[in-house]
């Protein structure tokens, strides 16, 4: 027996195969009526139509799929709450489609059309969209979560990574160890990335409740990367120039990856120890923090437990139209990276 296609379900249901496509596909932001849908429906089923990548989402209302959006795979930080929110989901019998947009918005919006394509059940983000108006769409009939920064001007549910208070948190910790100049470096990006910004405006509140002046704390992003660059390697370029300038004492990494290249680069300067002569943190604590010699001081988000609640978000939902802002208690995680303040600030040849 030949097997039905969309054209032969157009045909019985009385619709274009377009329409028949909308309803088989659930997408979002088109205006059909019940009518409409019954019809391509019961059409469907009695030419036993069902498009392969649908049937078992058809038959149990259920795709069993959720999928999880991540910036990079570079930085160990997705692939760790990438690995949480597999490990959970296995025990409830979801798989997980991986969509990594490397920070190229195209790619997100590609990403975002399959998951509407494959109907998946849910959608986490580990960033705040670039497609941020196609995302709202798309979360009234797909459940969304993003695990990034909470904002009023973000209409989905959000768990909140609270970004000012780990910047604030690592900030105190070098002003408690007498460190007067500070510096925050970052990797260049090519999107917009509000938690960069949250962790430097709470650095910069902890400077200023510190009563230091605005140039107590320098802000340096290094320059566009080649292809097969790092964020570590953006972290040692940073560094190699502070040390060269000898202007400060203590160095926050955006995020562990980078404050790995300027602990490497502090490292390898002749005369130079940690953290005698420098303190150097990060964000994020990610496995390799506590491998690294001296040990990483950084900020912890218990992100396990967060991954764990994004799914239960996306899989049970809020059960109206509310949305949820909750935000996360970061840690700070002291190790052997950040010591008292010298006297002077370090300074290579």
């Amino acid at each position: 027996m030949k097997r039905a296609t969309s054209k032969d379900v157009a045909r019985l249901a009385g619709v274009s195969q377009t329409t028949v496509s909308f309803v088989m596909n659930n997408t979002p932001g088109v205006s059909l009526s019940d009518e409409t849908r019954r019809r391509v429906i019961e059409a469907a089923r009695e030419l036993q139509y069902i498009p392969n990548s649908f049937a078992k989402g058809l038959k149990t209302s259920q795709s069993r799929l959720l999928g999880v959006f991540l910036p990079s795979m570079g930085n160990p930080f997705y692939p760790m709450l990438m690995k949480y929110i597999e490990k959970y989901t296995v025990g409830l019998s979801y798989n997980v489609m991986l969509c990594c947009t490397y920070r190229n918005p195209e790619r997100e919006k590609a990403y975002l059309d399959l998951c509407i394509e494959k109907q998946v059940d849910g959608i986490i983000y580990l960033f705040t969209p670039n497609w941020l108006k196609r995302a709202v769409q798309i979360s009234h009939s797909i459940p969304i979560v993003l695990i990034s920064e909470k904002s009023d001007d973000v209409p989905l549910n959000t768990i909140s990574m609270n970004g000012f208070r780990c910047g604030e948190l690592l900030a105190n910790h070098l002003l408690e160890l007498g460190h007067r100049r500070l510096a925050y470096i970052l990797s260049p990006v090519t999107s917009i990335s509000m938690t960069r910004r949250m962790r430097l405006e709470g650095i910069q509140s902890a400077v200023e409740k510190a009563g230091l002046p605005p140039d107590a704390l320098q802000v340096l992003t290094a320059p566009e990367m080649p292809p097969d660059g790092t964020e570590a390697d953006a972290g040692y370029i940073l560094m190699d120039r502070l040390l060269r300038e000898g202007r400060v004492t203590g160095v926050i990494g955006v995020n562990d990856l980078v404050a790995f290249g300027a602990l490497s680069c502090a490292l390898t300067t002749p005369g130079l120890q940690l953290p005698r002569d420098l303190s150097i943190c990060g964000f994020d604590n990610i496995y390799l923090s506590a491998m690294a010699r001296p040990g990483l001081t950084t900020v912890d988000y218990c992100t396990e437990s967060l991954c764990k609640l994004a799914v239960d978000i996306v899989l049970n939902g809020t059960g109206d139209s509310s949305i949820l802002k909750l935000s996360s208690d970061p840690q700070l995680v002291v190790r052997g990276s950040t010591g008292p303040a010298p006297a002077k600030p370090p300074r290579s040849a």
